[in-house]
């Protein structure tokens, strides 16, 4: 059942606290490595939100893991996570124009002078190579410099500290094209950065809409109501009302420093590289402001870039079978497709129509609605006892999938496998039962210690 989508980052928090979900940590917590480490170890095994509020070197209260399941994106956008990925689609197309406020809680504090983001933004470090902090939940917010669209996107910026920070981004990216454009000029690119952002943006930031989408409107379509934007103090943008931190500043043209390495989202290190400047101007906050981090390939991570891959995927596959749910249970650079199938050639079909939505997918399994396509153990189970080697695989040799110059031809090749039963032995293919174990509390029945 849909509900209000949840308008802010703060408000989201909130429900999380309400629900019983969001795990407090009030011991201090040392920011470099240690508070990444809990969350990796949370994310292992409960997966819960986490808000720590007693992180050493900063009294800003840190959140992390907030999207880390998709059932919680779906909650923050008040849709039913059975059904999140057409309801996304269709909202897709609402594209609602945001509305300019005068005031909101992101001005609350603001520094346009002694600043220091090496001092007033918390120090989290997340990898033991990592080149020092970083901001990993910042959406950085640009204007076309000709078509005046929205453009927001997800990079990472690292810390340098004053007014300094370096930021990775370049084309394809819609960000890179705006820079390069500006950098064309010798202009500096206004930019903002917003941290604690409301989710319909942070999705939105993640989405692969067109190049000329403004990904403002996309996130009002997606919660259902208008993005809330003010003035930004500094830089001539409209940033988030209610975002927990905006930092404003410019992009330098021609100028690059060594960035990096830093832990990426594919679990190894992307090493020092030249990449961009940003000259701070400005930053403001709420007065209680929370802190967001994403660690990257984490399970946050995976479910704000994944949801919008597989959005990619039921655009190509959702007229060519009944498509129950899309799961991405091992990484984003595949999917499993859930279908109840009508006939055998339809398996085939939706594999090759979603190896083609979008580059990275590069392993895709189709199986039968009694798999779960989230359970990685339940789509190796479907693998195992259904998959039939000499005639189930799709392999599509030499195709580009990751394009990251250093590991590209790696990534070389695109493979689909059917997982799915035959349909003239659906009936020896049907999976036992255990009547009454979804009423089974196993502890009920164990001996007292």
């Amino acid at each position: 059942m849909t509900s209000t989508a949840l308008t802010s980052f703060r408000d989201l928090i909130a429900a999380l606290k309400r629900n019983g979900t969001l795990r407090s940590i009030s011991r201090p917590v040392d920011p470099r490595f240690e508070l990444v480490a809990i969350m990796r170890a949370v994310q292992r095994s409960g997966n819960q939100p986490l808000l720590f509020t007693n992180v050493t070197a900063n009294p800003i209260a840190v959140a992390t893991n907030i999207l880390g399941r998709r059932n919680v994106l779906a909650l923050a956008l008040g849709l039913d996570s059975e059904t999140l990925l057409p309801s996304l689609l269709a909202r897709e197309a609402w594209q609602l124009d945001p509305v300019v406020v005068s005031d909101g809680p992101t001005h609350e504090v603001i520094q346009t002078e002694s600043f220091d983001i090496g001092r007033d933004i918390p120090q989290i470090v997340h990898s033991e190579r990592d080149a020092g902090a970083y901001i990993t939940a910042g959406i950085c917010i640009a204007r076309h410099p000709v078509l005046g669209t929205y453009n927001a996107s997800w990079n990472r910026i690292q810390l340098v500290g004053g007014d300094h920070a370096r930021v990775r981004m370049m084309p394809p990216q819609h960000l890179g094209q705006y820079q390069s454009i500006a950098e064309q000029g010798d202009h500096p690119l206004p930019v903002a950065v917003a941290i604690g952002a409301p989710p319909a943006l942070m999705l939105s930031a993640a989405s692969k809409i067109p190049f000329e989408a403004d990904e403002y409107r996309t996130a009002g379509g997606w919660q259902g109501s208008p993005l809330r934007l003010v003035p930004a103090k500094t830089v001539p943008l409209d940033v988030p009302a209610d975002a927990e931190f905006v930092i404003e500043g410019h992009i330098l043209p021609s100028v690059r420093e060594a960035e990096g390495p830093f832990g990426e989202f594919t679990d190894g290190y992307v090493e020092v590289g030249q990449n961009h400047v940003l000259k701070v101007s400005a930053i403001t906050r709420r007065r209680d402001a929370i802190y967001h981090v994403i660690l990257a390939g984490g399970t946050e991570d995976t479910v704000l870039l994944g949801v919008p891959l597989m959005i990619e995927v039921l655009k190509q596959i959702g007229s060519l079978a009944k498509i129950r749910d899309i799961g991405f249970p091992g990484h984003i650079f595949g999917c499993v497709v859930s279908l109840e199938k009508t006939d055998d050639a339809q398996a085939k079909s939706v594999l090759e129509a979603a190896l083609a939505a979008h580059a990275w997918m590069k392993v895709v399994v189709v199986v039968d609605t009694d798999v779960n396509p989230h359970d990685a153990q339940e789509v190796l189970w479907a693998i195992h006892t259904r998959h039939t080697p000499d005639t189930g695989i799709l392999h599509i040799p030499r195709a580009g999938s990751f394009p990251r110059a250093d590991v590209r031809d790696a990534h070389r090749g695109k493979i689909g496998i059917d997982a799915t039963a035959p349909m003239a032995m659906r009936d020896t293919f049907r999976r036992r039962r255990f009547p009454g174990i979804e009423k089974i509390d196993p502890t009920a029945y164990f001996d007292p210690v």
